[in-house]
């Protein structure tokens, strides 16, 4: 089953299969099988997203298309010079990403010596959990101080928990990509 997030811009679709496309040619059909065992983990995108992206950017000319000799009507796309142009600069904009997804799809396509083109984005993602978990905090002692006689005040401090664990799960992934980027680049340096 999968789920779709209402999360998932035009744009981000479009970004992701560039990024695919970016790894070899492939068909409509490949991109999807291919991202699937991927990006699919943690920003899933359908078939009837992934050919209308492929349109635009088509007529974008930042993909190609070449039929496949002797195959039915089998069309296997190419990344164009503008759509590796676009891809990196999406990928290094100094626009935070719009999300975690986002942000993971730019590490996903991201070459090993471009991590540290990264590094601000993961860092920022670390402060806005850290800032998260600061407000969870804050909305625990309030209902303990204003909710302490409330029958509901044990269920609402479960859902708060539920907040609290995933915060702190991302800034602990957050830590460890910093930490994994910096000795990319520190190898990369030797």
């Amino acid at each position: 089953m999968m789920i779709y997030h209402a999360d998932m811009s035009l744009t981000s679709v479009q970004f992701a299969v560039l990024g695919m496309l970016k790894l070899r040619p492939m068909t409509g059909y490949d991109i999807k099988q291919a991202y699937q065992k991927g990006p699919a983990n943690f920003m899933p995108i359908s078939f009837g997203q992934i050919y209308p992206a492929l349109a635009k950017l088509g007529k974008e000319k930042m993909v190609q298309q070449d039929r496949q000799p002797g195959s039915r009507g089998s069309i296997r796309y190419f990344i164009t010079a503008k759509g590796e142009e676009a891809l990196r600069e999406w990928l290094f904009s100094p626009r935070d990403p719009a999300n975690y997804r986002e942000l993971l799809l730019r590490l996903f396509f991201a070459a090993p010596p471009e991590l540290t083109g990264l590094l601000g984005q993961v860092e920022t993602f670390r402060k806005e959990e850290q800032a998260r978990l600061r407000h969870y905090d804050d909305t625990r002692k309030w209902l303990d101080d204003a909710q302490a006689r409330n029958p509901r005040l044990a269920i609402w401090k479960l859902v708060l928990e539920y907040g609290v664990l995933q915060s702190q799960c991302r800034v602990r992934w957050a830590e460890r990509a910093l930490a994994f980027m910096t000795n990319q680049a520190r190898s990369k340096k030797q």
